[in-house]
């Protein structure tokens, strides 16, 4: 299972993160794509759509999996060995928590106007 997620925020880090940090945060303020296609005001319109809240709950929960997996590794092909436990519960309990709680502000925050509709 933790190869699965490492896998899937491995994709997600390489091809889709560096794609919308690029339209989201370059291409609107240096003029390359209309601002009213992908900038803020276009963002807040789309995001209570839902495949919009899950791409973005993807991303963040994908490369949580995939940075703390790499540094559980990293540490451990440092010489930390003896305390491969503690990393294990550390670093994917980072990765649990942060995609916990983007699964909080992307569904059950009540100041986005969207909930599940079964809460």
């Amino acid at each position: 299972m933790v190869w699965g997620l490492f896998s899937l925020g491995g994709f997600i880090t390489a091809f889709l993160l560096p794609v919308t940090i690029f339209f989201l945060s370059l291409a609107v303020p240096l003029g390359l794509w209309p601002a009213e296609r992908i900038g803020y005001g276009a963002f807040a319109a789309r995001f209570p759509d839902l495949l919009v809240r899950l791409f973005f709950l993807v991303v963040i929960g994908g490369g949580l999996f995939h940075g703390m997996h790499r540094l559980r590794h990293i540490l451990l092909d440092a010489g930390l060995t003896r305390a491969d436990t503690l990393w294990a519960v550390l670093c994917y309990g980072v990765a649990v928590f942060g995609t916990l709680a983007a699964v909080y502000y992307t569904f059950l925050e009540p100041t986005f106007g969207w909930s599940l509709p079964f809460l």
